[in-house]
């Protein structure tokens, strides 16, 4: 989760150092966001399962 969380804004970072339309930089940024909202709602409800099983 968190490489793609990274690599979002890594691939963010490059358009804005590629010096991209504005438009470009904010929707990668609104689709990082987003991203980061789906993956973290889905890993704070899924279940742990810590319990040890042998």
């Amino acid at each position: 989760m968190d490489t793609l969380i990274f690599g979002g804004l890594l691939a963010t970072l490059i358009a804005l150092y590629q010096q991209r339309s504005r438009a470009v930089v904010l929707g990668a940024w609104w689709i990082v966001l987003l991203a980061t909202i789906l993956l973290l709602q889905h890993h704070i409800t899924s279940s742990l399962k810590l319990g040890l099983s042998y």
